[in-house]
């Protein structure tokens, strides 16, 4: 058997519908790379050597952390043939080294100062359209794209003030107009979090005519792409004059400044359905401690000016 048709043999039965689509793919589009550059490779005659050459290969265009997701796809599917299936007489991906890869491009980090967030608020208090309240909910919960989209007003305890996440919605690969609840990125992710009297405002208002177990934003045109949710986003912040962000910054936003507040980095990954507040800690903390590097800096400059 080549190795090619085993894996898609093997994505095709323990990987689709079990897995996110992205993920399945993801491993469709590594499966292609392997038809594509190691087509008459036969599984049984495999070495370890064969492996590192995949992995080489892989990575002569592609960054590390691209480099050690294609790794762990691969090594899945190599393990099954070596524990399950016995068509390798060894583990080809034991002890591979995953290459550095091509030098990661810089990318400016583009973090908004509390007075560039009350900008942008007000800004989009004042567009006051589906879109702008869209971005205003990601920004004061702290939610993913695909968690907000699941929201139905089933999810929502207007007594209580707090909204359940308990799916997402799949919007790619589907319809237009369709719409597919799926489960949320992980069992940490489903939560109830506090809300304000905004967010549940906005949630009302723009769920008008929803079934209660409907999505509420993406019955409404222009939901069903992220793309085109970013462009307007963009838009909204350079006529507010702050730095341009994506969708997915507002979530990173929202948590730094509740650290900036005070509030526990565990409470912070709590709310955002993170496992522990590991990942809390190395993001958000990090922009922190270069805000207090440059505050730091600049008192040292105000005391030698004394």
């Amino acid at each position: 058997m080549l190795l090619t048709d085993y894996f898609f043999k093997e994505i095709e039965t323990y990987k689709k519908d079990q897995v996110r689509e992205q993920t399945y793919n993801k491993y469709c589009s590594n499966g292609r790379f392997l038809i594509e550059n190691f087509s008459d490779m036969v599984l049984s005659e495999m070495t370890a050597d064969d492996y590192q050459q995949i992995l080489n290969k892989y990575a002569e265009t592609r960054e590390k952390a691209t480099i050690t997701d294609f790794h762990h796809q691969l090594a899945w599917a190599l393990k099954r043939a070596y524990n399950v299936d016995g068509i390798l007489k060894r583990d080809v991906t034991f002890d591979a080294k995953i290459p550095q890869g091509k030098k990661p491009g810089k990318k400016k980090q583009k973090f908004m100062e509390i007075e560039d967030m009350k900008r942008l608020i007000q800004e989009l208090k004042h567009e006051n359209t589906p879109e702008a309240n869209f971005f205003l909910i990601l920004l004061k919960t702290g939610l993913r794209f695909a968690e907000a989209l699941g929201i139905t007003l089933n999810d929502i305890d207007f007594k209580k003030k707090t909204v359940s996440i308990n799916k997402t919605l799949a919007y790619k690969g589907h319809q237009k107009g369709t719409r597919t609840f799926a489960p949320t990125k992980n069992r940490y992710s489903v939560r109830t979090i506090i809300v304000d009297d905004a967010v549940l405002y906005m949630l009302w208002k723009n769920a008008k005519g929803a079934d209660p177990d409907e999505s509420i934003f993406f019955k409404i045109k222009g939901f069903q792409f992220n793309s085109t949710l970013n462009n307007k986003l963009k838009r909204a912040c350079r006529k507010a004059e702050v730095p341009e962000i994506t969708l997915h910054s507002l979530r990173h936003e929202h948590a730094t400044y509740l650290v900036s507040q005070g509030i526990s980095s565990m409470a912070v990954a709590e709310r955002l359905g993170h496992a522990d507040d590991s990942v809390t800690r190395a993001v958000y903390i990090h922009r922190l401690e270069t805000e207090k590097a440059r505050d730091n800096e600049e008192i040292a400059q105000k005391i030698a000016n004394l």
